[in-house]
Formats: C-alpha cells, structure tokens, sequence
C-alpha cells in the first residue's frame, strides 16, 4: 500500500497567477506589445514601408498601381496601406497604427486558434510568444512589412478551417477560402 507523499510546497505568490484567467494574461500581454509599438509610431518609414505608403497614396488619389510607380511586389500590401491612411490619415504614425491593430488581431485569433488544441496555460504561451517574437528586430517585426498583412489572414483561414470541421457550414469553409485567397501578398 503506497503511502501518502507530501507535495512539495508551491512557490510563494503562485495562487495568484493560477487565479487569473488568461484572457486576463493575454489583455496583460496585448498591453505590453501596445506599449512597446505606441513608442515607436512616429518613427520614420523604413524603406518598405515608404514604398507601400507611396504606392497607397497613389490610391487614394485614384492613380492605378504601377502608372506611374513601379516595383516587383504584388499590390496587395499596397491596398492595405491606402485602407488604412484612408481611415487613419496619410501619415507615419497612422502606417505605424495599422500595424499595430493588425498585429493586436493577430496575437487574439492566434490564442483561439491554439486554444483549440491546447489547454488555455499553453495558448496563452503561444500567443505572448508570438506578440514577442513578432514585434523583434531580428525580423523588423517594428516595421509595417508585408509578413504582418500576410500571418493575419492565414491565422484566421486556419482558424475558420477549424470551425468548418466542426460546422460542416458552408459559409465557414468559403470565409476560409477567402483569407487563405487574400490578395495581400
């Protein structure tokens, strides 16, 4: 007959954190990125970012891409920014804004994407990582690259692929088509 071990004695404070729900972690987490991106809005277009802004501001001006400036990029990215100056204005900070919605987003699906596999410690894991990861120098994650406007619709098609198999709706499975055919690239 086994007896009956101790368990060993939980570190001091360690109530508190298993207490917090995590969507409660992951607004805490969401906060930091904000933070860190909100420091950064004004700073200058790095050299993508200038062509996209120039390219949507032709846009909006009702200029068809590629008339009168050029590049070997699908206009995509392009689209995005001129939606977004068109609902933030035509500046740094407002190009700088968009990123960090979409990045907002995508920290958020890809929590209730991973919570669907994992238990909600391990989603919560996920998405902080990716918040940090994402935003790092290594991979000029403070610039508004096409990366950002392409991971957005891929996590929300995967997620939506997700909730197709357990729907079996139609309409789901199109929704998912459509960010997996996003013209953002």
């Amino acid at each position: 007959m086994a007896r009956n071990q101790p368990s060993a004695p939980e570190p001091p404070g360690s109530d508190f954190w298993r207490l917090l729900p995590p969507r409660v972690l992951l607004a805490l987490s969401i906060l930091l990125i904000i933070i860190a991106r909100i420091r950064l809005l004004d700073a200058p277009l790095e050299r993508d970012e200038g062509e996209y802004a120039y390219m949507g501001q032709l846009m909006l001006q009702g200029i068809a891409p590629y008339s009168i400036a050029a590049n070997m990029k699908f206009p995509g990215v392009s689209l995005v920014y001129a939606l977004v100056m068109a609902v933030f204005g035509q500046s740094i900070s407002a190009v700088h804004v968009g990123l960090l919605l979409v990045n907002v987003a995508t920290i958020a699906l890809l929590y209730a994407l991973a919570r669907r596999f994992f238990p909600a410690a391990a989603a919560l894991a996920v998405a902080a990582a990716y918040a940090v990861l994402s935003s790092g120098w290594s991979v000029m994650g403070m610039w508004a690259h096409a990366t950002h406007y392409v991971v957005l619709p891929a996590i929300a098609g995967t997620l939506l692929l997700q909730r197709w198999k357990d729907s079996g709706r139609l309409a789901t499975l199109l929704a998912s088509g459509l960010c997996f055919g996003r013209p953002f690239s």
